[in-house]
């Protein structure tokens, strides 16, 4: 990924579900969020991978996460980007992987590549879009494993259960020649042993908000690492948490959020980097907001720099 001063990356989402009043950031406004983060000293920025989704009875939908992703590539040109992450559902493995290192082309090497197995109970988008939902980590293993071959160890062929392949080889390269790194979701122990096999970095499914939290990330990447044989040294540790912020940047007590005076989440945060955390996904939301994932709004991310001057400072 890109070279960062501090010790721990911090990451945020583009807002490309709806808002708190259920409208759509549109390009223009999300292009200057990008930009704003950007000059502000965030180190990623990412677009989630769903299509539509029905929540507490309403159904809301996305913009395109690829698409973004390479516009993206080109409003900017420091920060780290990447999909938050790419459903192997959605797309034929070996296409994503020509995909991923085309982008990485476009982005002069700044591509993290987040793969993700989905939840097609939870995730209308599988049926709705007539995604086969049959055995989602079966396919999710196949998938990664397609990816990163193909990424590292071209040409491939490959007969899977639900995967295929023949010969299969991405032409031109682009980017970097080592490609963009691959953070692999888990957090069953299946889909952790998949990124302990496959990933260069793991992303637990665990919202940060404590030592607690972080404690049993640390334990899931050490068993499924002790799963496949491999040193938990060699595989990096990335991750996600909620800060609710008032007009003072102080983050409000919420169930499973951060919380605190800017100096206090940071040192939460510090704490986390010193058990061997290397990259923090945070959504940023205010107390007006009820959502769990609130959308990223410009009020929200001018609050956000006090706080990430305060863990740049840590």
């Amino acid at each position: 990924m890109t070279e960062v001063a501090s010790p721990l990356a911090v990451g945020l989402n583009l807002p490309t579900w709806p808002l708190r009043d259920r409208s759509y950031a549109t390009w223009p406004e999300m292009r200057a969020l990008a930009r704003e983060a950007e000059a502000m000293g965030v180190d990623t920025l990412w677009a989630p991978d769903h299509l539509q989704r029905n929540v507490a009875g309403e159904r809301i939908g996305f913009w395109e996460c690829w698409t973004i992703l390479t516009a993206l590539a080109e409003a900017t040109t420091r920060v780290g980007i990447g999909p938050y992450i790419a459903c192997t559902g959605f797309r034929n493995p070996a296409l994503l992987a020509k995909m991923a290192v085309t982008l990485d082309e476009v982005s002069d090497g700044r591509l993290i590549l987040g793969l993700g197995s989905g939840v097609p109970e939870r995730d209308a988008s599988w049926r709705a879009f007539g995604f086969d939902a049959r055995k989602p980590v079966t396919r999710y293993a196949e998938s990664v494993e397609v990816v990163a071959r193909m990424l590292r160890e071209p040409p491939v062929t490959f007969d899977g259960e639900l995967v295929r392949t023949e010969d299969a080889e991405v032409i031109p390269w682009g980017g970097r020649p080592a490609g963009p790194p691959i953070w692999v979701a888990g957090q069953g122990a299946k889909t952790a042993a998949v990124a302990a096999r496959w990933g260069d970095a793991i992303n637990v499914n665990i919202a940060l908000a404590g030592s607690s939290d972080m404690d049993r990330l640390i334990g899931i990447a050490r068993q499924a690492c002790e799963t496949v044989g491999r040193d938990p040294a060699t595989l990096e540790l990335t991750g996600w948490g909620r800060v609710v912020l008032d007009t003072a940047s102080n983050a409000v007590a919420r169930e499973g959020c951060l919380s605190g005076s800017p100096a206090d989440v940071a040192a939460t945060i510090r704490g986390f980097a010193d058990a061997g955390l290397r990259h923090v996904t945070l959504y940023v939301g205010d107390p007006d907001d009820p959502s769990k994932l609130p959308a990223l709004t410009r009020p929200m991310l001018e609050r956000f720099g006090v706080l990430l001057e305060a863990i740049r400072a840590a």
